[in-house]
């Protein structure tokens, strides 16, 4: 199946709070002005995935104005390592509760579009391992509101409200430009594309980004392989 032959999925999101922190500023919380890809990406597979999909963003488009608000939240600051084990490897949340302050976003909603493409990986697992069977699942769990875990808008306490858009009720996002800049785009593991795969404690996660231009209200995101050779590019 080539690029152009690959389904297409437009969902409709909303949410009372939202944060897309960078990773430069994750200590004193200050959200993107809108989704970042990887975040929009995260919400599908919310509602499907197996390791054979990969979504790719390619549209985001604000059907809500901007709008900024300052909060103090209750963090804890150590972690755990995911490979520890044993009595004394935890943390006391009354021990270890910081209070931070955040620039969040509030009463978004977006209409975001997505590819699904398959892992090629990953072998295929008989002959209905293909872009028709998934195409209808993802579908069929959009329209029934089925999830595998709650959809969130950056941070888990931030419900995301996800549906399947609805072409014959069309919106138009608002009307606004807007030059963002460098924007977080996903991020690179040393074990390669993959999803929930453990990492070694001197493992480096690499972020990826990629040029943010808002026009008319609408994002155009570009391909992975694009942002990827752009980066190396540029040594970003």
């Amino acid at each position: 199946m080539t690029q152009q032959d690959m389904p297409s999925f437009t969902i409709d999101v909303r949410g009372e709070f939202a944060c897309f922190s960078s990773p430069e500023t994750s200590v004193e919380r200050l959200s993107y002005p809108w989704i970042t890809p990887s975040a929009a990406r995260a919400l599908f597979e919310a509602v499907f995935w197996k390791p054979r999909i990969i979504y790719q963003v390619r549209r985001i488009e604000l059907m809500a104005p901007i709008r900024y608000m300052a909060v103090r939240r209750n963090e804890i600051g150590g972690v755990i390592a995911p490979n520890s084990a044993g009595p004394f490897d935890q943390i006391l949340t009354d021990q270890d509760r910081q209070q931070r302050n955040a620039t969040i976003l509030r009463d978004v909603a977006y209409r975001i579009t997505a590819e699904m493409k398959l892992n090629d990986a990953i072998p295929a697992k008989g002959a209905d391992d293909n872009h028709g069977k998934y195409r209808e699942v993802l579908l069929r769990r959009l329209k029934r509101g089925q999830q595998f875990h709650q959809p969130y808008l950056g941070m888990r306490e931030f419900a995301a409200d996800v549906r399947l858009s609805d072409p014959e009720k069309p919106a138009k996002p608002i009307a606004l430009d807007y030059d963002q800049g460098l924007m977080l785009y996903d991020f690179i593991y040393p074990e390669g594309e993959g999803r929930k795969r453990k990492t070694s404690s001197k493992a480096k996660v690499q972020p990826l980004y990629f040029k943010a231009d808002m026009v008319n209200g609408v994002v155009a995101v570009p391909p992975r392989d694009e942002v990827l050779r752009r980066n190396r590019e540029h040594n970003l």
